[in-house]
């Protein structure tokens, strides 16, 4: 688990890491002032996150269970893909926070 820790805090940009057992609760801050905070649980491999605007709207509630995998691409900076199911969950954070979900 902690290489995948490391992969999200590291590709998303993560600020304000703490980690304890098995779980990691971080947040990413955008430069117009929007923020990403995770938490995730290791034992359990959920993934809870929220994205907020800059003026501390919510725009993205995600909550999912169990993740299999997390992949990042080249092509795509500041992205980490969650795999759960046969759904696909892209976070972005470059150039704006973002989420977006598709099926295979």
């Amino acid at each position: 688990m902690q290489s995948t820790y490391s992969r999200l805090t590291k590709v998303l940009g993560a600020t304000e890491v703490e980690g304890a057992g098995g779980d990691l609760r971080f947040a990413v801050h955008a430069p117009d002032g929007a923020v990403l905070k995770v938490s995730v649980a290791g034992h359990d491999q959920r993934f809870m996150g929220v994205v907020m605007g800059p003026n501390g709207v919510v725009r993205a509630d995600i909550d999912v269970a169990p993740v299999t995998h997390v992949t990042e691409d080249a092509n795509f900076p500041g992205r980490i893909t969650l795999h759960v199911g046969t759904m696909k969950i892209h976070i972005d954070t470059k150039p704006t926070l973002a989420v977006e979900i598709v099926t295979d």
